[in-house]
């Protein structure tokens, strides 16, 4: 492929150290790949079945899943707390209130057997969050953080599934996750609020603000008007405002450009239905078997974690069966992508210069060896130069 001075040919970084690929740029991508074959043939789905098996048993996909679960489970605590804390700032002229929506909480969730010790943590959180704003700002703080190492974590497992490096540079890439980090977080807020939206949680926090706020005629409104219809649409904006996080995730994630965002996907729609029957196993899971004693709360605890794993693997095997069917469409425009997706990359001077840190770390190996052997010759492989590509 020809290379010009103003629009440089765009090359894909191997993740196996072998020498750069020069592909297509985003526009002529769509345009020659995407465009005319949107729609893949039938016999090609047991090519990319076979490759995701190989990718789930042989390469450590759940591997990878259990990372990205960690991070969740290191961003769902401060977030959690985070949440509570708001409530609770909010309303702490009426703490009462917030008392009495934990025990409404307790009773309809929690089995008789742990009611005393759940309203024991929730006395412990409601004492420490009515203290300061400290608690809050803490809480908010750890839980961006903690999310934007999610999304780093998940970048670099969507890069290796597309066998490629990360190729936009640290500053960037930090400035691009944090961002993405930033509407993910805001995303879950609103599918929570969404979520919590009902007569049940609504009700009595209107009640409790509409008189000394002169706000009867909004609260009349909202429990009147808006939640008879809300309720129907309820669930379709959940899964909508999902799809979108998943879309944010799978498109800007890898360092991928298809030339145009990818909001609903064969990927992105098996995610999203696979880890909503996962959501509703565990709930189902654990409304019928924590009561079993010690070993139903443990049962249910593991649930709740083997839950978590699953669902984050399904994220990633979404990403790699969107990725697959990518190299199908490239194979059936005559692109060479047996062993490697050439889809145009956001960026790729990044990864040149990690060939070249590489490089000369090995050299540098290489020069200790001859040091200690002064027969042995110096041989350390140089980074590859912008013309030597394949």
């Amino acid at each position: 492929m020809s290379k010009s001075s103003s629009n440089p040919t765009p090359f894909v970084v191997p993740l196996d150290g072998s020498a750069s690929v020069s592909t297509l740029d985003a526009e002529r991508y769509h345009r020659e790949v995407t465009r005319p074959h949107r729609w893949i043939p039938l016999r090609s789905w047991r090519l990319i079945g076979r490759r995701l098996f190989v990718e789930i048993f042989n390469r450590s996909l759940m591997d990878r899943g259990a990372l990205l679960s960690f991070y969740t489970l290191f961003t769902g605590i401060p977030t959690l707390l985070a949440f509570y804390s708001i409530a609770t700032l909010l309303l702490a002229q009426n703490s009462n209130k917030v008392r009495e929506l934990s025990e409404d909480f307790i009773n309809q969730n929690i089995p008789e057997n742990y009611a005393e010790e759940a309203r024991k943590v929730i006395d412990i959180l409601l004492g420490n969050t009515q203290q300061s704003v400290i608690t809050l700002v803490i809480s908010v703080a750890i839980a961006l953080f903690s999310s934007s190492a999610y999304v780093r974590a998940f970048s670099r497992s969507a890069n290796a599934l597309y066998g490629r490096h990360e190729g936009r540079g640290i500053l960037r890439t930090w400035t691009i996750m944090w961002g993405l980090t930033i509407a993910i977080v805001a995303g879950l807020a609103l599918i929570l609020i969404a979520f919590f939206l009902q007569a049940e949680f609504l009700t009595p926090i209107l009640n409790s603000i509409a008189q000394p706020l002169h706000l009867n005629r909004l609260s009349d409104f909202f429990l009147g008007t808006f939640l008879p219809v809300w309720k129907y649409v309820r669930w379709p904006v959940i899964f909508g405002l999902s799809i979108a996080l998943i879309a944010l995730l799978y498109t800007i994630a890898p360092n991928v450009q298809y030339g145009k965002m990818r909001w609903l996907t064969v990927g992105s729609t098996f995610a999203l239905i696979a880890v909503s029957l996962v959501g509703l196993g565990v709930r189902v899971y654990v409304n019928n078997f924590l009561h079993i004693g010690m070993y139903g709360a443990l049962g249910g605890l593991i649930g709740g974690f083997f839950g978590l794993l699953i669902s984050n693997t399904i994220l990633l095997l979404g990403l790699k069966l969107d990725a697959e069917i990518t190299r199908v469409r490239e194979l059936q425009a005559g692109l060479h992508s047996e062993a490697l997706i050439l889809a145009p990359p956001r960026c790729s001077k990044g990864a040149e210069g990690n060939n070249h840190i590489d490089a000369r770390l090995r050299k540098k190996a290489a020069e200790f060896r001859q040091d200690n052997h002064p027969d042995a010759a110096v041989t350390a492989e140089q980074p590859a130069a912008n013309g030597e590509r394949r």
